[in-house]
């Protein structure tokens, strides 16, 4: 046998007796004290760490594995699997928005009907992205990997029913006794004894969204705001005197004239302290050399132009409180009737009567920032006996009519229908009187004579049952009630509850 094969031999040898001992060390364990001199070709890993109750008996290797998934990426997966909501029979959308769906399977392809409504995407085989585009309608189809398929409905309407609920809610806040629900692609709006207010603001909602529906019930007492009407109505009668234009102070005889002078000569205007509006005015170049500063006339009198009314006496002629419900009406007459015959013809007359004295109706209505509008019709009437036909007597009546708008406790005076016979006069200032054209500034005109006039003094107030107003009535009443009480005889007070 050669060298060469010599070799050979020996290679194969040892080859073999490789594979012996591997075989045989698949079958023992490896010893303790001392390990194999040939490790087999294979991939391993060290195990998990052992607990410290249970040590590891000996430091034989073991097969790889995987190791488990951090439990942070568990908790991940499952709270993005219970986040996507399933695939449902019908989907509704608006404009604009994106869905995440998950599927009930092995997903294998994925279609819809109209493109130009929505477009849906697959993620995995197991969850679908649908995009809404504009409005529509379309189908989405499914099939499956075990050859199941699907058809689901997509309606696109015009505005997310959640959307629009919130912006109900927010336009609806001030009312009371309503809700706001999202019943599929609507939003019901239901409520009971609702303010009549709340049915024209639905009215102006469901022209914005179509898919509104009113299920409201108004209030049939119609529970509105109180107005009291704190009202004083006086006559002047009385001797005045109304000046028109300038008159001047009685105080003094007449105006008396001095020689005035500036006694700061400078190269500056010559402002006197206190007289110019900006202290940087003091400063400015003056190109006026002379050293007499001014002439004019010195005098104490004060011209003022005014619509003064000189009165006397004032009556109070009815001082009442009215009250009434927001978009109501009340009255108040105090005086009688007057009987007047109407012809009917044949010799039959019917009768009505005419009212007269002092008469006052109100019709108030109250928004929500608690401003009043208000029509009041104040008017004084009496009997003239001097004015007569076929036996009915005249009347002379003085009525004023006005429609007002204030606030709560404001006071607004109305006045008017003055009825006056005056006799005119001219006072003048001499000399300047006469001056033709600027005289007429230096004249007063006066009228003289006797004058009644109507004056109306109203503040209207609102009441709740909890306002400050209604408590002090309520003790103002509850007072009269025992002043009342008192003046009763002992035995007739027990029968007053």
């Amino acid at each position: 046998m050669s060298n060469r094969n010599a070799k050979r031999l020996r290679s194969v040898a040892c080859l073999l007796a490789c594979v012996a001992s591997a075989a045989h060390a698949q079958q023992l364990p490896a010893p303790a004290t001392a390990p194999s001199a040939v490790q087999p070709m294979a991939v391993f890993a060290l195990p998990a760490a052992p607990a410290a109750s249970a040590p590891a008996a000996n430091n034989a290797l073991v097969p790889a594995r995987s190791f488990p998934a951090p439990a942070s990426a568990a908790q991940s997966r499952q709270a993005h699997a219970s986040s996507v909501q399933p695939l449902p029979a019908r989907l509704n959308l608006f404009p604009g928005q994106t869905a995440v769906h998950s599927i009930g399977g092995s997903l294998k392809r994925v279609a819809v009907g109209n493109g130009e409504i929505v477009d849906v995407t697959n993620i995995g085989r197991n969850e679908v992205v649908v995009i809404a585009k504009k409005e529509g309608n379309s189908t989405l189809h499914l099939w499956m990997e075990d050859g199941r398929q699907y058809s689901v409905p997509i309606v696109v309407g015009t505005a997310n029913a959640h959307a629009v609920a919130d912006t109900v809610r927010m336009l609806l806040a001030d009312m009371d006794n309503i809700e706001v629900h999202v019943i599929a692609d609507r939003v019901v709006v239901t409520g009971k004894d609702v303010h009549p207010a709340l049915s024209t603001r639905l009215k102006d909602l469901k022209d914005i969204y179509p898919q509104l529906l009113d299920f409201t019930s108004a209030d049939p007492v119609g529970m509105r705001p109180m107005v009291m009407m704190d009202v004083q109505i006086m006559e002047f009668n009385t001797t005045a005197l109304e000046e028109l234009g300038i008159k001047w102070d009685n105080v003094i005889n007449g105006p008396g004239g001095a020689w005035l002078k500036d006694m700061q000569r400078n190269d500056y205007f010559r402002l006197l302290p206190g007289a110019a509006p900006f202290d940087n005015l003091q400063d400015l170049p003056s190109r006026l050399p002379g050293t007499l500063g001014y002439f004019g006339i010195a005098t104490s009198i004060t011209s003022q132009i005014n619509l003064m009314m000189n009165q006397g006496k004032a009556v109070l002629l009815a001082s009442p409180k009215l009250s009434a419900r927001s978009g109501g009406s009340a009255k108040f007459l105090v005086g009688g009737e007057v009987p007047i015959p109407i012809p009917q013809g044949f010799g039959q007359y019917a009768i009505e009567f005419k009212e007269y004295g002092i008469k006052l109706d109100i019709a108030p209505v109250v928004n929500g920032s608690e401003e009043i509008s208000t029509t009041l019709l104040a008017e004084v009437s009496r009997v003239d006996p001097s004015v007569s036909a076929m036996g009915v007597p005249g009347f002379l009546t003085r009525r004023s009519e006005s429609e007002l708008n204030v606030r709560a406790g404001d006071t607004i005076v109305i006045s008017g229908l003055v009825d006056s016979q005056a006799a005119q006069s001219v006072d003048k200032l001499p000399l300047l009187g006469d001056i033709p054209v600027l005289g007429k500034l230096f004249r007063s005109d006066a009228f003289r004579g006797n004058k009644t006039e109507l004056v109306m003094f109203v503040t209207p107030r609102i009441i709740t049952p909890g306002s400050e107003l209604n408590q002090q009535m309520i003790e103002q009443g509850e007072s009269y009630r025992q002043q009342g009480l008192q003046q009763l005889p002992p035995r007739q007070q027990q029968f007053v509850p």
